[in-house]
């Protein structure tokens, strides 16, 4: 049986009421503030999230000269004229009369550079030491006449000539490169023309064959892109050939990149000059060699682009960041609640 309580009791008891409320308050708007301040955070995490990715996928790209590119994404390097070692040399087929040279390298003993392709020379006399290959040119038309005619029908006389391969097979792709860069010493008053040539797919069985041969393009001088004043004999030269300046053949139609016989120089001239190459690099067009796979495999094994990836993993990263903090702030306002509840039936005289 409760007794009625007195005038004082009664009064003491709402004052205590009173301030349990206000307390109960206090804690409701505290925890009501960790609420609003997570909610914040989880906001700025999503969009620095969103702002990681936009970064991410508008990125500005970049470009670059590719006759002066020096990122090695950017060349493929045919040759630095290093010491060969075995693997450096391959015999050559014996219908080129290499039987006669037999335990002898005289003619038949190829020299490749680093891509397998081998170099060649009619009446220029090439050696491979110390770092270059030097050619010595001379007159080779009263031994064998206007060599090839066929392949340069609107061209002078052909007096000598030097190739460079980039397969063993005469059949290789130019189309992903932008054009070639050499470091080439050349002799006072000298010059030679560059070509293309041309190799015929018609027969691919036949790769060392002589019926497969096509038209070389125009022939353009290397002084044209070079500085004749410069010629000492003894200074290297950056020879730079872009490849778009020889699109047509000497019959007027298009050369096929997708399948060079090689990149020749015709008529070193003067006859007993001595010229010497250094280096040789094809280089890509845009500066980048074509990517074999556009994709990465992510951890969980989901195969996506690698910029998306980027992307990807770092919203991922931030959202669930974001969740764990909205997660952990609702936890504690529900406390809050409990505890003001709690405090109010205390005040009330329920419990």
């Amino acid at each position: 049986m409760r007794t009625k309580p007195t005038t004082a009791t009664t009064t003491a008891t709402m004052t205590s009421t009173a301030h349990v409320v206000a307390i109960a308050v206090s804690i409701a708007s505290y925890f009501a503030c960790i609420v609003a301040v997570s909610s914040s955070s989880s906001s700025s995490a999503a969009a620095a999230a969103a702002a990681a990715a936009t970064t991410t996928s508008t990125a500005t790209p970049t470009t670059c000269d590719p006759a002066t590119a020096t990122s090695p994404s950017a060349i493929l390097l045919v040759d630095d004229m290093r010491p060969r070692t075995a693997n450096m040399y391959r015999t050559q087929d014996p219908k080129y009369g290499c039987a006669a040279f037999a335990g002898t390298f005289a003619g038949c003993n190829k020299t490749l550079n680093l891509l397998g392709g081998d170099y060649g020379d009619s009446g220029a006399n090439e050696t491979l030491a110390n770092g270059r290959l030097t050619m010595v040119s001379s007159d080779q038309v009263a031994t064998v006449g206007n060599q090839e005619s066929p392949s340069h029908p609107n061209n002078v006389t052909s007096h000598n000539y030097w190739y460079a391969k980039f397969n063993w097979e005469n059949d290789y792709d130019l189309t992903p490169f932008w054009g070639a860069r050499l470091s080439i010493i050349m002799p006072p008053a000298s010059d030679f023309n560059i070509t293309l040539t041309q190799w015929l797919p018609a027969n691919p069985a036949v790769r060392d064959g002589t019926g497969d041969r096509g038209v070389d393009t125009n022939w353009i001088l290397a002084s044209r892109y070079l500085s004749p004043a410069s010629f000492d004999g003894a200074t290297p030269q950056t020879l730079v050939i872009p490849f778009a300046d020889f699109a047509t053949n000497q019959k007027g139609g298009a050369f096929d990149f997708a399948h060079l016989k090689d990149l020749t120089f015709v008529n070193l001239l003067p006859f007993g000059a001595t010229f010497a190459i250094e280096r040789i690099e094809l280089l890509y067009k845009n500066c980048q060699a074509p990517a074999t796979s556009g994709t990465v495999t992510t951890g969980g094994g989901q195969t996506t682009t690698t910029a998306t990836a980027t992307a990807s993993t770092a919203a991922s990263s931030s959202r669930s960041g974001a969740l764990a903090g909205v997660k952990h702030a609702a936890g504690e306002a529900v406390v809050g609640v409990v505890v003001v509840v709690a405090l109010a039936h205390m005040a009330l005289g329920l419990f």
